[in-house]
């Protein structure tokens, strides 16, 4: 069954309403922003709900890095969308700030002067620490399902050496290789004619 039929057997309140308590509580539990939350949205709407494809996913993980803003807001918008149309996009960035919202709400009036202390400096080494484990794994995941080949595979060493040693501009990197993707496609398109 394909993602579209799982999608049109839930109705459409139903959708949203699971879009906002999947973002919720992902967006409860997940420090660290959007790419922190890749592997638990993709075992809700690929592998459990089957509402989204893995190339689904891949599709909005790429445009949600080339828009602007926060990338939690932007891939709930964007799957919500996908989901359930303009109500699941809606559903789908309510749940995700929902619970910052609470949160920011209650540290500014509980807990201003909570955070200096020791106690809590080192608590937050420790979550740095995991979120970075995350991304990593989000990362190596990504990695796996686009690098395939030498193409992909010599354009993301590019992308990670601009970034890296030449601090390259992330907008023209994205860019770039969309363009490079066109021309490579073109050239493999006319060797395949060619032959």
């Amino acid at each position: 069954m394909s993602s579209e039929e799982n999608i049109q057997q839930a109705s459409l309140l139903k959708r949203c309403l699971v879009l906002f308590q999947v973002f919720a509580s992902i967006s409860a539990v997940s420090l660290g922003g959007g790419l922190v939350m890749l592997p638990a949205m993709n075992r809700e709407f690929v592998e459990k709900r089957k509402w989204l494809t893995n190339d689904d996913m891949l599709d909005t993980v790429a445009i949600m890095q080339s828009l602007p803003g926060i990338i939690a807001v932007n891939m709930s918008s964007l799957i919500g969308s996908k989901i359930a149309g303009v109500p699941g996009a809606i559903a789908g960035t309510l749940g995700v700030i929902f619970p910052p919202f609470v949160t920011i709400l209650l540290i500014a009036y509980c807990l201003t002067n909570f955070f200096n202390t020791p106690a809590m400096i080192n608590v937050f080494k420790g979550v740095r620490a995991g979120v970075c484990a995350l991304i990593l794994l989000s990362a190596i995941q990504l990695g796996k399902k686009i690098l395939k080949g030498p193409f992909e595979i010599t354009m993301a060493v590019i992308g990670f050496l601009s970034l890296l040693v030449f601090n390259f501009n992330v907008i023209l990197m994205i860019i770039l290789a969309g363009i490079a993707g066109l021309v490579y496609k073109a050239l493999m398109a006319k060797k395949q004619i060619n032959n």
